[in-house]
Order: C-alpha cells, then sequence, then structure tokens
C-alpha cells in the first residue's frame, strides 16, 4: 500500500510539472506573440498565426488590412500591455493539441483630427466615441486623454493555442467577433466549448 501511494505521489507531481512547463511554455510564446503586436510587426504577428487561417484569408491580405487598421488616416491603434492571466490544460483532438489562453489588454485609440475643428467640437467628438466604447468594453474600462484626443481601453481577451504536428510550435487564434467565422470552422466546437468553460 506504501508502495502505490508513493506511485500515485510520483505521477501527480509529474503530470503537475509537465502542466506547469506547457503553461510556462505558452506563457512565453504568448508574450513574444504580444511583444510583436505592440511593436506593430506585423510579420511577427503573422508568423504566430494558426497558418490554417491563410486558407480562407491570404497572408498578405490580413497583413495589408493590419497595417490599414493600426494606421488609418483618421485614426491610430495602439497596444500598449498585454498581460496573461491564465493559460488552460491541453486538449487532444486527431493528433493536434489546443490550449486556451486568457489575458487582459491595454489599447490606445487616438483620433487624428483636423486642426481647424474647435476644442469643443474636439471634446464632443471623443466623448461620443468614449460612449460608443463604453457599450462595447463597459463604463469602467474605457478612459478618455482629452489633452492626446485618445481612449484608453482596458479589456479581457481570449485565444486559443494550437499545436497542430504539420506546423513548427504553437500557433495562436483570436477568440473574438472579427475572427468568430475562422474560429468556428478550424477548432471543433467540443474543443471550444471544453477550454473556454475552464475560466
Amino acid at each position: 500500500m506504501k508502495h502505490l501511494l508513493s506511485f500515485f505521489l510520483v505521477c501527480f507531481i509529474s503530470i503537475s510539472a509537465h502542466s506547469q512547463s506547457l503553461k510556462e511554455t505558452l506563457t512565453t510564446e504568448a508574450n513574444a506573440y504580444f511583444d510583436f503586436m505592440v511593436n506593430q510587426d506585423f510579420d511577427g504577428v503573422l508568423d504566430y498565426m494558426y497558418p490554417k487561417v491563410f486558407e480562407m484569408a491570404p497572408r498578405e491580405q490580413m497583413k495589408i488590412g493590419m497595417q490599414q487598421m493600426f494606421n488609418a488616416e483618421d485614426m491610430k491603434i495602439q497596444f500598449l500591455a498585454n498581460d496573461v492571466t491564465k493559460v488552460t490544460d491541453k486538449k487532444a483532438l486527431n493528433g493536434i493539441d489546443y490550449a486556451a489562453i486568457f489575458y487582459s489588454s491595454t489599447m490606445k485609440m487616438t483620433f487624428l483630427t483636423e486642426d481647424e475643428q474647435t476644442e469643443e467640437d474636439k471634446k464632443g467628438f471623443l466623448m461620443f466615441m468614449k460612449a460608443t466604447m463604453q457599450t462595447q468594453f463597459g463604463e469602467e474600462h474605457v478612459k478618455e486623454e482629452l489633452e492626446t484626443m485618445s481612449l484608453i481601453i482596458d479589456m479581457s481577451a481570449t485565444m486559443f493555442a494550437i499545436n497542430d504536428p504539420q506546423y513548427k510550435g504553437w500557433k495562436f487564434l483570436g477568440n473574438d467577433d472579427a475572427m468568430k467565422m475562422i474560429v468556428n470552422s478550424v477548432i471543433p466546437e467540443s474543443i471550444r466549448t471544453e477550454l473556454l468553460k475552464e475560466n
């Protein structure tokens, strides 16, 4: 009996250490991915994206879309910080490993207004945009910076990590409304349900 208890204890410690190692690996990889986002290194971001996505939306097309979104004529978007808050255990299906990464993100949206606009007009526009963003992210998560004509948005987000033997290393796929159709077609529903309920 004593030997049996020792065996189970060793097994438990081994499984726990492996799980911790996986979570540390995914946190490190996620932070590298976030660094590319903060620095707007879109090639780096796309290198981390799950390649099956490019079968539906060509890589070059996605890069152009990112460049346009982050550097539009009337608005500039910056990610100021991204912090991993939780990494789930992995789930396997058909030889592919999946995990979910939960994180907090701080984004800055700067509106590039015309010089001839009055301060009152600028403030009115910023307050309108603030109210619009608050309906999406919640009142307490959106703050204005009138001097820079910016909104600072704090949000919670999720992405899926995928380790597919076809490709090298872990790849990521954002779990948001913009990617919903692609996520649903690439990640089996049973896997999505299992991973997201762990939050």
